[in-house]
């Protein structure tokens, strides 16, 4: 069978899914996305994402007349049609398709599209292991709060640090860590105190960074959400990174320097085993 995604209400072939040449996406990098886990025949967090998903579309004001529960219909129904047990679902709307202008146009058909995909499992070996990063300035714009597909300086970064031979880059933005390329960072200091930075226009609210913060105070854990410097970052007893499509990566080696053990940490262990039995 060949794989089926969905354009504007049809389930096509994947090859057949063809978007305007001047949908507004393409050229300005105008719209908006998610990524959503599916398992055990529902979306995790689905509401969640759409909830997200629907912030963005009024940050950037996309007119629409399409409900959440219509979104999550569709994307059930793709895995359905692709005889999908687990995966991922990248789920993406654009302003639409019109002669190109710099303004935003009103009153056009947005463009949906969704594809679906099994998505990379860390395995138990990558995770003890965990991921090496560096830090580097923050180069993106400063409404990172909404998801866009604006993705271009994300993509660049994460880039460079494959060319440097480490796994990710976490960004810094006078003297305040950040996000890393794709993910969330939190750190684990000495006291075990879970830290991430607040929501702020500088961070994407990541559905999964919510769920672990959930999971860690039910575990007796403290958590902070402010914001910690790169000293704090690389003198942590943990760090780790969180996103909808990897949940949880520990970081054990910063700028070429090791962290914690040099291996996967307690509170790491716990939030993963915790989100492991949350989507059974």
């Amino acid at each position: 069978m060949s794989r089926i995604s969905y354009l504007n209400g049809e389930f096509l072939p994947h090859e057949k899914c063809m978007v305007h040449i001047e949908d507004r996406g393409f050229q300005f990098a105008d719209g908006v996305y998610e990524v959503t886990l599916f398992k055990n025949g529902k979306l995790i967090d689905g509401d969640a994402h759409l909830e997200r998903l629907f912030r963005s579309l009024r940050e950037i004001k996309i007119e629409h007349n399409f409900s959440k529960s219509e979104l999550a219909k569709m994307q059930l129904e793709l895995f359905e049609q692709n005889k999908m047990e687990e995966g991922i679902c990248y789920l993406q709307i654009t302003r639409g398709a019109t002669n190109r202008v710099p303004s935003c146009p009103k009153g056009l058909q947005p463009t949906i599209s969704a594809t679906v995909a099994l998505g990379k499992k860390l395995t138990p070996e990558e995770f003890e292991k965990g991921v090496s990063v560096i830090t580097h300035e923050d180069i993106r714009w400063k409404r990172c709060d909404i998801k866009t597909v604006g993705l271009l300086a994300s993509t660049l970064m994460n880039q460079k640090a494959k060319d440097s031979g480490v796994d990710d880059m976490i960004f810094v933005r006078d003297g305040v860590v950040t996000e890393a390329t794709f993910a969330n960072a939190f750190i684990v200091n000495k006291n075990e105190t879970v830290i991430t930075k607040a929501p702020d226009n500088l961070i994407l609210c990541g559905i999964t960074r919510n769920r672990l913060i959930e999971f860690a105070k039910e575990k007796g854990l403290k958590v902070e959400e402010r914001d910690f410097t790169v000293e704090e970052l690389t003198a942590a007893n943990e760090v780790f990174l969180t996103s909808s499509s990897l949940i949880l990566r520990p970081v054990t080696k910063i700028d070429g320097k090791i962290i914690g053990e040099g291996k996967a940490g307690k509170v790491a262990r716990i939030l993963s085993e915790a989100y492991k039995e949350f989507i059974v």
